[in-house]
């Protein structure tokens, strides 16, 4: 993962001589690319403002680099896609995994043991330098993971039991993240991922959902990436239902991944850099990012899904 953050009034990408040319007059800036020595692998858009012409759009094609535009308020708002790479057979054999309901149970099950497991390995880690329970935490889980495999061994194989499961772990996960958000940025008073007038978090009435909306979306625009690339239907999953306008594959594998916005947001909050001025407050009093706190998560985010982790006797980036 390299992508390039734009953002700024004024800002316009057009393609001249061949390179990629990306300019703010306002700022008095400018980056050129030379064809195929462009180090990023997309581009995130946050702004209102601004211009890209339909050859630099053709040339970030030719260069399998996708478009991401954020919303206003961080929020993943549409990607561009590169074309992505077909395959019929494995497109039926999803579909076949999809409708047979004892295995769609088993895939979503995983998917979910899988985020449990990555959820309980961070606050155990965090729970090194800031003061949590390990010993409280694990138990919360086991009990948590000992009514779900009851109702497992009774045979009620049902996909909302896992959803609820999930969402009861999610629950315990943000009361201990909530702690550590309390010791290192306490002025940004994070107190749950929901807010009393909006059931999603979508619109952040905080610094640090705002921080993590805007991981989020690059996330979720990293997976849409990847599955474009190997030909997956994006919008038939396994844990989450199948719904209009929806991409429920792309949420099914978010939760794989979503500690890892977590640790950056803790990662960029304890350089102790942010203050409120680093945020901007809109006049329906939600929270959004400022240029320079976006880039300044995108690198923590970037290092943390490039980093290496060993599985087998082989190394890969979570990126891969």
């Amino acid at each position: 993962m390299n992508p390039l953050l734009i953002s700024g009034f004024g800002t316009s990408i057009n393609v001249d001589k061949r390179k990629l040319i990306v300019t703010n007059k306002l700022k008095k800036e400018r980056l050129e690319f030379n064809p195929h020595k462009i180090e990023h692998d997309s581009i995130i858009i946050d702004g209102h403002t601004g211009n890209i012409t339909f050859e630099s759009m053709r040339w970030l094609m030719k260069h399998n680099i996708h478009l991401t535009l954020l919303n206003w308020d961080g929020n993943l708002l549409a990607t561009t896609l590169p074309d992505q790479t077909i395959s019929g057979k494995l497109r039926l054999e999803q579909y076949k995994k999809h409708l047979d309901a004892n295995i769609r149970y088993t895939i979503a099950t995983e998917l979910v043991k899988s985020k449990v497991d990555s959820s309980l390995n961070l606050l155990n880690q965090l729970a090194k330098f800031y003061p949590l329970d390990s010993k409280k935490i694990q138990e919360r889980f086991e009990a948590e993971f000992s009514l779900f495999a009851k109702k497992h061994r009774q045979n009620t194989h049902e996909i909302p039991e896992i959803m609820s499961h999930e969402a009861r772990i999610a629950k315990i996960y943000f009361e201990y993240i909530r702690e550590v958000f309390a010791k290192v940025a306490p002025q940004f008073s994070f107190e749950t991922r929901a807010n009393l007038d909006h059931k999603r978090a979508d619109h952040a009435s905080d610094e640090i959902n705002a921080l993590l909306n805007y991981g989020y979306s690059i996330l979720s625009s990293e997976i849409k990436k990847f599955l474009n690339s190997v030909g997956l239907d994006s919008q038939i999953g396994f844990l989450h239902e199948t719904l209009s306008s929806r991409t429920p594959l792309v949420y099914d594998l978010e939760e794989l991944f979503r500690w890892l916005i977590d640790l950056s947001v803790i990662q960029l909050l304890e350089e102790n850099k942010l203050k409120k001025s680093d945020f901007i407050l809109t006049e329906n009093y939600h929270i959004r990012l400022k240029q320079e706190t976006a880039k300044l998560l995108v690198e923590k985010i970037k290092y943390n899904f490039n980093s290496k982790v060993s599985y087998g006797k082989k190394h890969f980036a979570y990126q891969n």
